[in-house]
């Protein structure tokens, strides 16, 4: 049996001990689920089929099938659900002390103090909850679809071990450290502010990342994130150090630049598409942002 694995029915929930401080991977099929200690660990909470609901403080987190929600190790967090069909989910566990650490020696590069790295300066990490589909562009989302396809193939995850958590590890400090710098960019001095502060511009960022050849007037982005429009335009400065204007003229520019590959669109109709006004709009802003004219890059 692997150390590192455990499986949860309702024949064993009653007498299984989850304990703090420990790297563990838990499947889970129950129909009726409840603690008060959801996050006694840096975790993972992968939803397969179904749905589940946590609550942080005031905040309602509800996870449905295909999302992920991941969290640093805090008391007092519930998860609760019922359901009369089987709701299936992965439930990983890391070590607080292995993200402070990981966190400490990957940010430091090569310049950490060798006598007293250990100390993990990051040993609350400022990573924050966030629900997100596994299979969007996240570090690790592969890793958790093969961890889950190997449950539902041989019923177990044999593999795991420790460099397995290693590697995880590395995958979430890659994927979260921008959010590091984003929560320490904005201006506030209130933890619980910054937080709340960058899950509305992550959802406005999101926003424009799916409606950016639609919006007109940033003004409709900082009513979706409830923000005034100045407001916005300056955290998002300080979170992400570009304007929300510039973010969404490079999306379209690279929007652009794909669509040039394929040689039979005119330029003309690449930028009405794109959403420019106008032809020579588009060629200034292209040669700004890639050194060369629409046409010179067309040529090469």
């Amino acid at each position: 049996m692997n150390s590192f694995f455990c499986k949860i029915t309702e024949d064993n929930k009653s007498t299984l001990n989850k304990t703090v401080n420990t790297d563990m991977v838990y499947y889970s099929e129950l129909n009726e689920w409840f603690t008060n200690n959801a996050f006694r660990n840096f975790s993972i909470k992968y939803v397969i089929e179904n749905c589940i609901y946590y609550r942080v403080g005031s905040k309602i987190y509800d996870v449905p099938s295909g999302n992920l929600l991941l969290a640093p190790a805090q008391p007092g967090v519930k998860a609760y659900f019922e359901s009369t069909q089987k709701v299936k989910s992965i439930c990983i566990d890391v070590k607080p002390c292995t993200i402070g650490e990981a966190f400490t020696i990957m940010s430091a590069k090569e310049d950490y103090p060798l006598d007293n790295y250990l100390c993990a300066y990051f040993d609350h990490p400022h990573f924050f909850e966030s629900v997100c589909p596994v299979k969007s562009e996240i570090a690790f989302s592969g890793k958790l679809q093969r961890l889950a396809e190997n449950i539902f193939q041989q019923g177990s995850a044999e593999y795991i071990n420790k460099e397995w958590f290693f590697d995880l590890v590395e995958k979430i400090i890659y994927n979260e450290y921008g959010n590091c710098l984003a929560l320490n960019g904005i201006h506030s001095v209130k933890y619980e502010t910054r937080k709340e502060l960058l899950l509305r511009l992550k959802k406005a960022r999101a926003y424009m990342d799916a409606c950016f050849l639609h919006i007109n007037d940033i003004a409709e982005v900082a009513k979706f994130a409830h923000l005034s429009e100045f407001h916005f335009f300056r955290l998002f400065r300080q979170a992400f150090q570009t304007t929300p204007y510039q973010y969404l003229l490079a999306k379209r520019l690279d929007l652009a630049k794909d669509r040039m590959r394929t040689g039979n669109i005119t330029l003309r109709k690449i930028a009405a598409d794109c959403n420019f006004p106008d032809l020579p709009t588009f060629s200034k802003a292209f040669k700004r942002r890639f050194g060369s004219s629409p046409a010179h890059y067309r040529l090469c």
